[in-house]
C-alpha cells in the first residue's frame, strides 16, 4: 500500500500567501506526523519527520507507482518509483 499525503493551500492553510522565494528566505521546515491503524495487527502505527526546504518539491506530481497486470487480475507495485515524480 502506498498514501499520497496532499495538504491542499486554501484559506485555512498556514502556507497560504507564501512563495517559493518568500520559503526560501525564510529558510521553511516543515514538520510531518502521519497516524493511522493497522488492521492486522489491531494497532496504531505513526512516523514523523520533517523536510528543509531544499527538500520540498514544488510544482511536482508523484509519479504513480503502481498499475495493473496486462491479464487484469492483479496490481503490479513498481517500488524503484517510490519518490518520483514530474514537474507540473
Amino acid at each position: 500500500m502506498n498514501w499520497t499525503v496532499v495538504h491542499p493551500i486554501d484559506e485555512q492553510s498556514p502556507l497560504r500567501g507564501f512563495t517559493q522565494e518568500d520559503m526560501k528566505a525564510s529558510d521553511v521546515e516543515l514538520y510531518v506526523l502521519i497516524r493511522g491503524f493497522d488492521d492486522v495487527y489491531s494497532n496504531f502505527v505513526q512516523q514523523r519527520t520533517s523536510y528543509t526546504y531544499d527538500e520540498i518539491q514544488f510544482n511536482g506530481k508523484f509519479i504513480p507507482m503502481y498499475r495493473e497486470s496486462p491479464d487484469g487480475r492483479t496490481t503490479i507495485l513498481e517500488l524503484h518509483k517510490l519518490n518520483g515524480f514530474q514537474k507540473t
